[in-house]
């Protein structure tokens, strides 16, 4: 166990933001559920399944450990009537993941532990040409834009079969850690006073938010059942509620003469949706396994309005609190995954998966920085046994999505974001 935390402790250095696919959630967790297109409802059987469908721990016949990590390459461009035509910076985003399950003796129940990166969303735009350039005469027309949401969980678990092994049932406890930073032309600070009033007829102050962080916890309960060589699962997740406390959060005071000023900062409206999903999968012969899986994920009520509060007592010639509010109003996610595998040999696995979900983002609350409009995946993979060692590796490809915005906040005459990503993952399991 002191092992386990210490892995766990290195791996959120690990961690950084990573893009999620369906909305801020990866399509599937570990790389054989990956390789599957996230169909693994009804067929996870190994110690990714805590974050998955905890029934599916009850398939760990002994205990065994698995290390594994999702390297995700996203692309982003962005396109505006303000003169911005870019791309954001190349990333490499990593998503750890280590799990652990044992059999209690002489009993139908199984424990398990894993620590999983479950997703998020962050993207840089080094030099963006600010909307209100087109508005004032700035010396410097051009800053920075860039967001970083990331969640990791810690999910003890508790599985337990019927003494056919027919029937599974899974109960997960999840505790989560999210981190959040975010940059608004930070390094921009305008305050116009064109008829010399004393009030400024515009003003725009950048900000630099860090070291937001939050803690929540939730609740995973899944199923399996047999019947021949059919199996249905289904697994349901609560919603997390996050408020991001503790940060900082640095104004850009500089055109009234006062520089950068340090608030402490509170960020509260994203949460972690719940989920409901019911899976099925089928074996023909003694080779192909066929795997369906619909989710449905509740983020009109997890991402609605982000809002953000700011206090101070330092300075008297700025303001000691300040509130920004971002709508977001997402639309709740409905998810189709599509997943095949074919038994080459009792030690090599092949796989294929496919894996669409609508846009959760209206494009009135599309945001340079968040977004998460990928609707398209396909996937393929192998695992490869040996001994007591399994290895399995996955790519995933998230096909190329245009979206148009109209959020006047950013862009004053509507704005397109593209992206697409490529993510590999490699998973190493040991069974004792």
């Amino acid at each position: 166990m002191r092992i386990l935390m210490l892995l766990f402790v290195m791996l959120v250095g690990f961690s950084t933001t990573a893009w999620a696919t369906n909305g801020m959630n990866m399509i599937g967790y570990g790389a054989v559920s990956s390789a599957m297109g996230g169909a693994d409802l009804a067929l996870v059987d190994n110690v990714t399944a805590m974050n998955i469908n905890p029934a599916g721990l009850s398939g760990c016949c002994g205990s065994e450990i698995s290390v594994g990590d999702s390297m995700l390459q996203p692309r982003n461009h962005h396109q505006d009537q303000h003169g911005n035509n870019l791309l954001a910076d190349e990333q490499l985003f990593h998503l750890p993941l280590l799990a652990w399950a044992q059999p209690i003796k002489n009993s139908p129940f199984i424990f398990g532990l894993g620590f999983f990166a479950q997703g998020g969303m962050g993207l840089r735009y080094e030099s963006l040409r600010m909307p209100f350039a087109d508005q004032v005469a700035m010396s410097q027309e051009y800053d920075e834009l860039s967001s970083d949401i990331s969640y990791m969980k810690a999910t003890p678990t508790l599985a337990w079969h019927s003494e056919d092994r027919r029937l599974k049932l899974g109960i997960c406890l999840q505790g989560g850690y999210a981190t959040a930073k975010m940059d608004m032309f930070p390094h921009t600070s305008l305050a116009v006073d064109d008829d010399g009033d004393g009030t400024n007829e515009f003003a725009f102050f950048g900000m630099r938010l860090k070291d937001s962080r939050a803690w929540a916890t939730g609740l995973r309960l899944g199923f399996q059942y047999q019947w021949g060589n059919l199996t249905v699962g289904g697994a349901y997740l609560t919603e997390s509620k996050l408020t991001y406390k503790d940060g900082n959060a640095q104004i850009n005071y500089s055109a009234l003469g006062e520089g950068l000023v340090d608030y402490d900062a509170e960020l509260s409206g994203f949460n972690w949706p719940r989920q409901a999903g019911l899976g099925f999968s089928y074996l023909i012969g003694d080779t192909v396994k066929v795997a369906v899986d619909v989710d449905w994920i509740n983020w009109s009520n997890a991402v609605k309005n982000v809002r953000l509060k700011l206090h101070q007592r330092g300075n008297d010639q700025v303001p000691a609190s300040l509130a920004y509010s971002y709508p977001m109003s997402w639309r709740d996610q409905w998810v189709l995954a599509v997943g095949l595998e074919y038994r080459c040999t009792d030690n090599l696995r092949l796989r294929l998966g496919y894996n669409h979900g609508n846009d959760p983002i209206p494009g009135k609350n599309l945001f340079p920085f968040f977004p998460a409009i990928v609707t398209d995946h396909v996937t393929t993979g192998a695992g490869l046994k040996w001994q007591k060692w399994q290895v399995d590796l996955a790519l995933e490809w998230a096909l190329k999505k245009k979206a148009y915005g109209d959020n006047g906040l950013f862009c004053h005459h509507g704005y397109s974001a593209e992206v697409s990503q490529f993510t590999s993952h490699v998973m190493v399991t040991r069974r004792y």
